[in-house]
């Protein structure tokens, strides 16, 4: 525990505030540190007014987020919690999560545009079961995929309270929209769903729309950027013929076609009454481009049948085996990578994942435009590479190959861009965006693991 005497100047500056607060206080954007975060804690623990609490892009982090949390544990009177941009991962989800379970007053709480991974998520969807007072959860901009998904949809089974999730810009897959749409079947009480800029396609979209044939609460649903083709325009559209709850459909970026758009004309010439939006969608082009990226199985197949041997097809014997060393050099020239890869509209970052013997082999950039810019400028690619410690290491500007009109790619190599083999665990790469007409832009990072 924190002591008043114990504290700098500046902690009991905030700490005064904190306490004698009353209503909303609104302390986003200060440089608050874990120190800072900590005096605010102890703060809460004591106050009786405070309602609504901003904490907004500051560098709270885990150790902040922990202090936090013990408050929350006793004390009675928070609303509405906003930590978002704080830097808080999985470790100060975990804390937060906790006091959730037994916290009885807040009701709104925001932790979006952190680093909270599956296991904050997982962490937040057990809590759920338990608590009875939470109503809005955005979690947003953050890292969450499949696993994480899967144990919220698990938590809405259960829940009774949550009328407002938000997971945008997240790694939700085929596999965790699944198991949310399976969920939306038997919940009673979420009303607004966020998936925005995850990774679903039309699997995923099919789920959903199964989902909305029986769900009675929802109205609000944004699928944006989620590379939804005419398969699951069309299968939402079918649903909306049945679902009168629905009222607002958010499905822009997407890659649906004259065949999706046709479904939905088809749906509002019945009883739907959901305004559905689908502007500027994306040609699909703009994904099939980038590589498809090699998991350790494929990995693992290929180098078996080069070391094992491979029955040839009409012919009855075998390859010889090869050694380790060539079978793994005949997949590192054949582009057999794995890689890293994140579709945006904004600027697009990439971070090189975890791994000592992790080596960078090649860079890919797609963009799309709404239409080919008619500024040349427009048209370049800049490219950042900075260490794990954010220093700049290499800038450059590349004029991409347009494969339609509208539609660009730009690939860096070693032999041109010898930073490249230099590149290790943490690096960060970076497209900017120069011009507003994009509508998406596709940064892949392909490498090898030589352990």
């Amino acid at each position: 525990m924190l002591s008043y005497e114990s504290m700098t100047e500046r902690q009991r500056e905030l700490y005064d505030q904190v306490k004698n607060a009353d209503g909303e206080l609104h302390l986003n954007c200060k440089q608050i540190g874990v120190a800072e975060a900590q005096a605010i804690a102890e703060a809460l623990k004591v106050n009786r007014t405070l309602t609504d609490l901003n904490l907004n892009v500051n560098l709270i982090g885990d150790a902040g987020a922990q202090a936090i949390a013990e408050a929350l544990k006793v004390n009675t009177t928070l609303t509405v919690l906003f930590l978002g941009g704080t830097q808080i991962g999985d470790i100060g989800a975990l804390a937060i999560a906790e006091a959730l379970k037994v916290n009885t007053t807040l009701t709104a709480l925001s932790l979006g545009n952190n680093q909270i991974g599956d296991a904050g998520a997982q962490a937040f969807a057990e809590a759920l079961k338990a608590n009875t007072m939470l109503t809005e959860l955005t979690l947003d901009w953050n890292q969450i995929g499949d696993a994480g998904a899967q144990a919220f949809a698990e938590a809405l089974k259960a829940n009774t309270t949550l009328t407002q999730l938000q997971l945008d810009f997240n790694q939700i897959g085929e596999v965790g929209m699944q198991a949310i749409a399976e969920a939306l079947q038997v919940n009673k009480t979420l009303t607004l769903l966020y998936l925005k800029e995850n990774r679903f396609g039309d699997v995923g979209a099919q789920a959903i729309a199964e989902a909305l044939k029986v769900n009675t609460t929802l109205t609000e649903l944004r699928l944006n950027d989620n590379q939804i083709g005419d398969g699951g325009a069309c299968a939402i559209a079918e649903a909306l013929k049945v679902n009168k709850t629905v009222t607002r459909l958010s499905l822009d970026r997407n890659c649906i076609g004259s065949v999706g758009s046709q479904a939905f004309d088809e749906a509002r010439k019945g009883n739907c009454r959901c305004q559905v939006d689908v502007r500027d969608q994306i040609n699909p082009l703009a994904f099939s481009l980038l590589p498809r990226l090699a998991s350790a199985e494929d990995i693992q197949a290929v180098l078996g049948m080069l070391t094992g041997g491979l029955e040839l097809e009409n012919q009855p014997v075998y390859l010889p085996a090869l050694p380790t060393e060539i079978a793994e050099l005949i997949m590192e020239e054949a582009h057999y990578w794995q890689g890293v890869a994140k579709t945006n509209r904004r600027t697009t970052k990439v971070t090189v994942p975890q791994g000592d013997s992790i080596r960078v082999k090649v860079i890919q950039v797609v963009r799309f435009w709404r239409e080919r810019p008619s500024i040349t400028g427009y048209w370049v690619f800049n490219l950042t590479v900075r260490d794990e410690q954010g220093a700049v290491r290499h800038e450059c500007t590349v004029h991409p190959t347009f494969v339609e009109s509208n539609l660009a790619l730009a690939t860096f190599w070693p032999a041109s861009h010898p930073i490249i083999r230099q590149m290790r665990e943490g690096w960060q790469v970076q497209a900017s965006v120069t011009s507003n007409n994009m509508m998406c832009e596709s940064l892949y990072v392909g490498y090898v693991d030589r352990q």
